[in-house]
């Protein structure tokens, strides 16, 4: 775990370090114009039921289901809730200190704050893979429970791209910040 954590953490910082010496921009504008010409009217719907699943309302819903449910009350509920909130302080914290300006172009929805790192797929890395890797760790879960939380955080994350207001490395940064904090809270918690 403590390998993971740290493995994610350097992604992360190779990624900020990328984003912040803007040599990556061209490729994060192609990138993203190759997406919109993919857009079809059934994608976007798909895409815009998936950006909700990040937003703070399905979170926060997410999160009280753990805390009703006595199996995920005792072993899931503090560390998930412990990860939602230490990936939405440092992402609010990130987005403020390095100010990346969002994709203008083709957007299908609007955002107004700061776009590195995408705090829906830090969100969503924390929460579902979060939830996964301790019904993992303390309910002695299956490891295919990690297969929906991957794909579920992908889908969240991607569709930050395919709606037009993240770039790339945007959502690959807000992915390993939450998956660090995914890996260190079990540790430090228990």
């Amino acid at each position: 775990m403590i390998g993971a954590a740290a493995s994610s953490f350097i992604a992360f910082l190779a990624i900020l370090v990328l984003v912040r010496g803007k040599n990556i921009q061209s490729a994060d504008v192609s990138f993203s114009q190759k997406v919109v010409a993919k857009r079809r009217n059934e994608l976007t719907k798909l895409f815009l039921f998936f950006t909700k699943l990040g937003k703070a309302i399905p979170t926060l819903l997410i999160c009280l289901l753990l805390v009703l449910f006595p199996q995920t009350r005792i072993t899931i509920a503090l560390n998930v809730g412990v990860n939602v909130m230490v990936t939405t302080g440092l992402t609010y914290i990130i987005k403020r200190i390095f100010k990346r300006e969002r994709p203008r172009d083709n957007r299908l929805v609007e955002e107004t704050d700061h776009s590195f790192p995408s705090g829906h797929s830090s969100t969503a890395a924390t929460l579902y893979i979060g939830i996964s890797l301790n019904a993992l760790l303390f309910m002695e879960a299956s490891w295919w429970v990690m297969i929906p939380a991957i794909l579920l955080s992908f889908l969240v994350g991607f569709s930050r791209v395919y709606l037009g207001i993240h770039y790339f490395t945007d959502v690959l940064g807000g992915w390993f910040l939450g998956l660090t904090v995914a890996f260190l809270v079990p540790l430090l918690m228990n």
